[in-house]
């Protein structure tokens, strides 16, 4: 072979493989991203626990199905509560004498301090005795003690004290009193003594409530047998202490069981022109009084 050919084929040799090393040092192409997962739904946690609210609106569809003549079936056996009831609104405190079983008082006692009570009602007594079925009274042996809370004010759900109502002026009253036709020039009346006017004390309305239960073969400990649960305040340097601003409340907390037949809310009614009465069994697990407005804890008790 001639020496031009020689060097003429070694250039297109070369030339020739040219793009075969070009296309062997290139990067790697990039892998396909893979498809983007479906975004799951975000999920949504129920709090099982009744508040004030809940409860009520619980007993009052109870009560609702026993006047209309409906069968009922909501799942609140095991559902946990946790209830507040206030009271010693606006500075209100009862008689020293004065006692409603199952509410929660404010009570001045004698010597000047405030007591915080709460007497629970013997439901389990006021049952027997109002004369029920054989069936329904033998239903009662399975428990020990039925200790009543009621509910004031069962139309509201505010667990905390309601604002205080703006009694507008009565300017009739006030263009008749004797400072009025004083200042308009009339000569000032003779002063009467008048009797002062009666104050109507009104009983909470208790149509929804708390059972609480105990076993008839539960433990005997923290039992306290219809007594009273009592936080006293006393005032510094023998002054007696003023109530709280925003009152007090009363926390009730457990869980939610059944009755004998198998339901957490038991309702009776009077007649159909009448409320029914609907209460929850709870196994009681922790009562406390609270300060009403900052919910500070005062005192608490654990049955269980």
């Amino acid at each position: 072979m001639p020496i031009t050919t020689t060097r003429l084929i070694a250039p297109v040799a070369v030339l020739a493989a040219l793009p075969l090393l070009v296309w062997c040092q290139r990067p790697p192409e990039p892998a396909p991203s893979p498809a983007p997962a479906p975004t799951p739904a975000p999920t949504v946690v129920i709090d099982s626990t009744l508040n004030r609210a809940a409860l009520l609106a619980a007993l009052s569809e109870a009560g609702s199905a026993l006047a209309d003549g409906r069968d009922r079936d909501a799942a609140l056996s095991g559902r946990t509560v946790s209830v507040r009831l206030p009271f010693g609104c606006g500075g209100s405190v009862s008689p020293h004498d004065a006692t409603v079983s199952g509410l929660p008082r404010l009570i001045r006692s004698p010597d000047g301090g405030l007591t915080l009570t709460v007497t629970p009602e013997d439901l389990k007594a006021r049952i027997a005795a109002s004369g029920v079925a054989p069936a329904a009274a033998a239903a009662l042996d399975q428990w020990d003690a039925i200790e009543g809370f009621w509910i004031a004010r069962p139309w509201s759900g505010l667990d905390a004290c309601p604002a205080p109502a703006v009694v507008a002026p009565d300017h009739a009253a006030t263009a008749a009193s004797p400072e009025a036709k004083v200042e308009q020039g009339g000569s000032e009346p003779a002063k009467t003594t008048e009797a002062p006017s009666s104050t109507v004390s009104t009983l909470p309305e208790r149509t929804a409530g708390l059972a609480a239960v105990t076993e008839a073969d539960s433990s005997r400990l923290g039992r306290r047998q219809g007594q009273a649960y009592a936080h006293v305040i006393r005032g510094e340097r023998g002054i007696a202490p003023a109530p709280a601003p925003g009152g007090y409340a009363l926390r009730l907390e457990g869980r939610l069981t059944t009755f004998a037949d198998g339901k957490a809310v038991k309702c009776a009614q009077k007649n159909a022109e009448s409320r029914p009465v609907c209460v929850a069994a709870l196994r009681l697990d922790r009562l406390a009084f609270e300060d009403g407005a900052t919910g500070a804890l005062l005192s608490e008790w654990r049955p269980r």
